[in-house]
């Protein structure tokens, strides 16, 4: 039998490739299982790189969350193409309340969850893809978990990932100190260190993950005077913890959300005004001053509280009206608008009227002007570009959601 031509085959393979990479993450994924070579071919750097190139004007899955509750959910992208919301992926996991997940913070699509009942363990996951590991006990006593970060390369890949605890801050020479206690997936293991806390009562809760980096929301109350955030970067040059005050506080009835998009923190702002509403959007700098991106003119009456922006669109913020009782995104570009209606299904999105309805009188109470009222934080869990394996940490064994459950259930039996 005569030997295929290499040329030939070498074509032929390029544009199977050239076909492949234009499909979404979870089609291509079943073809890995064809054979060894596609399986090699589609695990490779040109592969990715390629498909990352070619989607790079795609958003990626994300969805909004407060804690279980899932504000909006965008899964059809073209990126991933998922066939249903990333909040059921996590919603598997409530097995009869052994499982909380921990919707505090993720970072490139991995999230941090613990054990509910029996003895304590906490495990790093990503949902979709069904992987997880365990994290061993923290070696501090009275701990309690801040965050998980990520680690990734040029193109968005995550290579790593850290868990972030906190202990009881201590007071010495007129200092309040904090200390850390932090988890590598490069080397398996807790470190402690303490940093001097600018904040005197901070708050650890809801924080936004980004760039390797913590950031905690802080209220103004009679200790931190102003609201702002505490900021904690575990990936980048090495820097003591610091408070950047958030821009033109002010009272007025303005309402205020914090946020990301485009690898930024975003600062948004609504104030109400005769005949409409002053909507101003600020991005944080280098982690040390924000500058304003946005001041323009909403021509509509009423109270309407920033709930989030898109995480890959800096032009769209999306709002909730406390008259109207409807969600709205709004482009700030070209100033056009959409509203959601009740429980709306789209072909690529899904938008939880009831939830928004239900929760967001209470996270922002409508016409309000409390001196200590913070801004509004929903989680975003944002998929990465890409469906790499999870970081998997030195002699861990790696997990999937099946055999996690079953584990679960056999340890409580």
């Amino acid at each position: 039998m005569e030997k295929p031509n290499n040329t030939i085959t070498d074509v032929l393979e390029g544009i199977v490739t050239e076909i492949l990479v234009r499909l979404p993450l979870r089609s291509i994924s079943r073809f890995k299982s064809v054979s060894q070579t596609w399986k090699s071919a589609i695990e490779s750097v040109y592969f990715r790189r390629l498909f990352v190139s070619l989607h790079q004007n795609t958003s990626s899955s994300w969805s909004l969350l407060l804690r279980k509750e899932e504000f909006i959910d965008f899964h059809g992208c073209g990126t991933w193409g998922l066939p249903k919301s990333l909040g059921s992926y996590i919603q598997c996991m409530e097995l009869d309340g052994k499982f909380e997940y921990m919707c505090f913070s993720s970072s490139n699509g991995l999230v941090l969850m613990h054990r509910k009942l029996g003895t304590w363990k906490n495990y790093v996951g990503n949902p979709v893809l069904q992987q997880w590991v365990e994290i061993p006990a923290c070696p501090g006593s009275y701990t309690f978990f801040c965050g998980v970060v990520t680690g990734v390369d040029e193109v968005g890949v995550v290579l790593s990932f850290k868990v972030v605890k906190s202990g009881n801050m201590f007071l010495n020479k007129g200092e309040m100190y904090m200390p850390l206690y932090v988890y590598s997936s490069e080397t398996g293991f807790w470190i402690h260190k303490e940093v001097v806390c600018p904040v005197r009562s901070p708050n650890f809760y809801d924080p936004i993950s980004l760039n390797g980096t913590l950031y905690f929301s802080q209220r103004g109350d009679s200790y931190n005077r102003r609201p702002g955030l505490m900021v904690l970067d575990f990936y980048g040059k090495p820097k003591d913890c610091h408070f950047i005050p958030l821009p033109d506080h002010a009272l007025n009835r303005n309402k205020t959300c914090l946020a990301t998009s485009s690898g930024f923190v975003m600062y948004i702002k609504t104030l109400a005004q005769p005949g409409g509403n002053l909507l101003k959007v600020w991005r944080l700098i280098d982690d040390s001053a924000w500058q304003l991106m946005w001041e323009v003119s909403i021509p509509f009456i009423g109270c309407y509280a920033p709930m989030s922006m898109h995480p890959f669109d800096r032009n769209i913020v999306y709002l909730w009206s406390h008259d109207n009782c409807y969600l709205m995104s709004f482009n700030l570009q070209t100033q056009n608008y959409k509203i959601f209606g009740d429980e709306s299904k789209h072909h690529d999105c899904y938008i939880n009227h009831r939830t928004c309805e239900k929760h967001m009188y209470k996270i922002s109470r409508p016409y309000s002007v409390s001196e200590y009222e913070g801004p509004i934080i929903l989680h975003q869990w944002v998929l990465s570009r890409w469906m790499q394996s999870m970081p998997r940490p030195p002699e861990v064994e790696m997990i999937d959601t099946t055999s996690l459950l079953s584990l679960v259930v056999k340890n409580e039996e």
